[in-house]
C-alpha cells in the first residue's frame, strides 16, 4: 500500500517529523545539516528550487536518493544545469521544466546531459502546443535520447501496453498519495489542485477524484483519451480547449502502435 507523501519546504521540517517527505530547498547545505539526525528512510526525495544554489553538499550525501532540479525560467536557467551534472554520479536525477516559451531548449540541454525530464504542463495555449509537438518529435525520434521525458514517456508506455496511467500519477499529482505543503504551511491535495471546490474527502481514491471533480465535463466523459489524461487538462479552467493536447495524445498513440508493429515484424 502506498504511503502518503508530503512535499514540504525545508523550514517546516520540524512540523513533519514522522511523515514520508519530499523536501524542497534552495540551500542544499542547510538541508544536509537539518536532516543529519533524521531517519533517512522517510525522505523520499529532494527538490532543489534554485539552480543558482551550490549543490556540492549533496554529491556524496545519501547516495541513491532521488533529486530534482526545478527550473522557473527555462530559457534563462538551462545553462545552469551544467553545474549540477556531478550529482548524477550518486543520485537518480530529474529536471522539472515548465512548459513556457522556449522550453524546448531546456529539454534538449537536460537530456543531452543525461538528466531525466518532467514537463510542468498547465493548460498550454496553441503556440506552446506546437513547441510541445516539436519536443515530442525530438523525444520519439532522436536516437541520442536516452532519458525519459514525462509525461510523454509514461503515456507512450500506457498506449503500448494497453494500460493507460492518468496524468495525475505520471505528473506526481495523485491526490490519493500526495500532499503539497505551501511555503506558508497550507496543505493541498497536490500542487496543481489549488482551491479545489469539490465535496470530496482528501483520502478518496484517484478514480473518485476524476469522476466527481476533474472529469465531470461532458467533453471528458466522451473523450477517447480520458483514461490517459484523467481530466488533467481541464484543471483549473473547465472551458479549456483540449484540441491541441488531444492531438499530442494521438501522436503518442500512433507512435506506440508503430513501435508495436516494428517489434512484431522483427520477431517474425
Amino acid at each position: 500500500m502506498n504511503e502518503l507523501t508530503y512535499n514540504i519546504p525545508l523550514h517546516l521540517l520540524s512540523a513533519y517529523r514522522r511523515e514520508r517527505l519530499v523536501v524542497r530547498t534552495d540551500e542544499p547545505a542547510a538541508l544536509v545539516a537539518a536532516l543529519e539526525p533524521e531517519d533517512p528512510e522517510r525522505v523520499a526525495g529532494v527538490q532543489i528550487v534554485s539552480l543558482a544554489a551550490d549543490s556540492e553538499p549533496l554529491n556524496a550525501w545519501a547516495p541513491g536518493l532521488p533529486l530534482e532540479l526545478i527550473l522557473r525560467d527555462p530559457v534563462a536557467e538551462f545553462p545552469l544545469l551544467y553545474r549540477h551534472t556531478n550529482l548524477l554520479d550518486n543520485h537518480p536525477m530529474r529536471v522539472i521544466i515548465p512548459v513556457a516559451p522556449g522550453f524546448g531548449k531546456a529539454v534538449k540541454a537536460a537530456v543531452s546531459l543525461d538528466f531525466a525530464v518532467r514537463l510542468d504542463v498547465g493548460q498550454p495555449e496553441p503556440a506552446l502546443i506546437e513547441e510541445m509537438a516539436v519536443v515530442l518529435e525530438f523525444y520519439l525520434h532522436q536516437s541520442t535520447v536516452a532519458q525519459p521525458v514525462e509525461y510523454f514517456h509514461g503515456a507512450l508506455q500506457g498506449f503500448f501496453h494497453g494500460e493507460p496511467t492518468p496524468l495525475w500519477v505520471l505528473q506526481d499529482d495523485d491526490p490519493q498519495y500526495l500532499r503539497y505543503v505551501t511555503d506558508e504551511g497550507v496543505e493541498q491535495p497536490s500542487r496543481r489542485l489549488v482551491d479545489l471546490n469539490a465535496n470530496i474527502a482528501l483520502d478518496a481514491d484517484l478514480g473518485e477524484w476524476i469522476a466527481r471533480a476533474l472529469a465531470a465535463e461532458e467533453e471528458c466523459q466522451g473523450c477517447e483519451f480520458l483514461n490517459s489524461c484523467g481530466g488533467y487538462f481541464k484543471w483549473p479552467r473547465r472551458d479549456y480547449d483540449c484540441a491541441g493536447v488531444k492531438r499530442l495524445f494521438g501522436d503518442l498513440r500512433d507512435a506506440a502502435a508503430e513501435l508495436r508493429r516494428d517489434l512484431d515484424a522483427g520477431s517474425t
